[in-house]
């Protein structure tokens, strides 16, 4: 179970560290922090010569018993983690942290419905008296205004508000303001306290290896079971922009007009003429080779999804059983959960769906033309054997659910190259790739058992060389469609 992460806002490439700093205004003046390179821990642990507190006040006084969740919410925000956080005090004054954890990628509910159930949620303690007080971190518009509304999208992440409430019905909201420059986030600190007391806030020490979160609710997605015998599962975060990154080739859509290009791509797409259609669904197409650019759009055009298809011959008896419908996109697209051959478990993005959900969800038995999208690929070796452990053969070759990104039908693999040729995508700038027949499953009494043709563009290759019998490795997306 992963933390909750609603936005992750990349502002540095991956495992950069983000210098904080606290900077000094005219009105509010507070010490700076310099990360360099230092853990959280060893930032906030540095003895520092606090001055008295001027001026105290009722809200500093009440706010200062949550200083260690100001200081973690900062953390997780130089991890590049939004996702919001809360903590209450009980009636014998302990402080308990409060965490929504999604059980995996595919389901997750927004900042604003996180926000809204926590408070609902205290309110109700608080009437009854069980708890004494209350602060809910999120990220928001705050500007030194009274703007404490949530921030969802780039530009409007200007501050951390506190949304808290005491038992003396102390209530409201306070904001600490924030810049981006480069690689930094500059905090300017919370605008209703001194230079003094910011500082005595920030400088709290965090507790090495304390579990700070001590009550988690998990959100999960709701699974029914349909007449056909079914399970039929809601999803609400999936994504296709991975298939993009691997025909475009990630680096590409990394650059700063990637998201115009992607915009663009499915604009173009879906501007063509309709292929095939229904009742409820349009499905427009262009080709280049064997990679097809599909685009599918409701009738009303309110939905609308883009997605690459490598196009197959190969395909094979699955059972499906179960659906994960991606309600994002009024669940034109879906995951398939099932299993091939009677021997082996499957799951691919159903690229037919938007055409041919009422086929799935009413038939177990189908014949499903699979192929897949390659991520990464690397010369592959086989793993390393113990005296204790066991032997592997020449012939080894094996396919695993990915990690993190199994539910949307990733898989790690090592494979054996059974053929290749190369094609070129002639879409504005040409992208050069490769068609990879990729032997996955070794059976002596059937070569082609589970062998599929795979996409790979050649900037997602850690080598240049192919060869046809070399072992490779790597992380593909797998995708079916029912053969007609």
């Amino acid at each position: 179970m992963g933390i909750f992460d609603f936005f992750k806002k990349n502002k540095t490439k991956e495992n950069e560290i983000l210098e904080n700093k606290i900077v000094e205004n005219e009105e509010i003046s507070a010490s700076i922090i310099d990360r360099n390179g230092k853990s959280l821990n060893e930032i906030y642990a540095e003895k520092r010569e606090i001055k008295n507190i001027e001026k105290p006040n009722a809200l500093f006084e009440s706010i200062k018993i949550y200083n260690e969740y100001i200081v973690r919410f900062i953390g997780m925000q130089m991890q590049n983690n939004y996702a919001p956080i809360a903590a209450y005090e009980k009636a014998n004054g302990e402080i308990i942290g409060y965490l929504y954890l999604a059980k995996d990628m595919s389901y997750n509910l927004s900042i604003g419905e996180v926000v809204s159930n926590m408070k609902i949620e205290f309110e109700k303690r608080m009437n009854e008296k069980s708890i004494k007080s209350y602060a809910i971190f999120y990220h928001s518009k705050f500007n030194d205004d009274n703007d404490h509304s949530i921030a969802n999208r780039d530009g409007e992440f200007n501050a951390i508000s506190v949304q808290y409430k005491f038992e003396d019905n102390l209530s409201g909201f306070i904001g600490m303001p924030y810049l981006f420059e480069e690689d930094q986030i500059i905090y300017k600190g919370f605008s209703k306290f001194s230079k003094e007391q910011n500082n005595f806030i920030l400088n709290t020490q965090l507790i090495e290896d304390k579990n700070y979160f001590q009550e988690t609710i998990t959100i999960e997605a709701q699974i029914i079971e349909n007449e056909a015998g079914l399970k039929i599962k809601k999803v609400n975060n999936g994504t296709v922009g991975d298939m993009w990154g691997g025909i475009f080739g990630f680096e590409r859509l990394s650059q700063e007009d990637g998201k115009n290009f992607l915009t663009h791509t499915a604009a173009f797409i879906l501007f063509q003429e309709a292929v095939k259609s229904n009742d409820e669904v349009l499905i427009s197409e262009v080709k280049h080779d064997a990679v097809i650019f599909r685009g599918a759009k409701t009738i009303d055009e309110e939905s609308r999804t883009a997605f690459p298809v490598i196009k197959t011959d190969f395909f094979i008896d699955v059972v499906n059983k179960q659906i994960n419908e991606w309600d994002n996109v009024n669940n034109l697209e879906a995951i398939i959960i099932g299993g091939g051959r009677d021997t082996f478990g499957l799951t691919f993005f159903a690229t037919d769906y938007a055409i041919n959900s009422a086929k799935y969800k009413s038939t177990k038995n189908l014949n499903i033309e699979l192929s897949g999208i390659i991520y990464t690929l690397e010369i592959g070796s086989l793993p390393d054997t113990t005296p204790d452990g066991p032997n592997y053969s020449e012939g080894f070759t094996m396919y695993m659910p990915n990690k993190e990104m199994s539910e949307l039908g990733c898989f790690d693999f090592i494979g054996q190259l059974e053929d290749f040729r190369e094609i070129e995508i002639l879409y504005e700038k040409p992208v050069k790739g490769y068609i990879l027949k990729i032997r996955l499953i070794t059976n002596e009494d059937h070569p082609d058992f589970f062998t599929i043709e795979m996409f790979v563009n050649k900037e997602n290759m850690r080598f240049e060389n192919l060869e046809i019998g070399m072992k490779l490795t790597g992380l593909f997306q797998l995708q079916g469609q029912i053969k007609e």
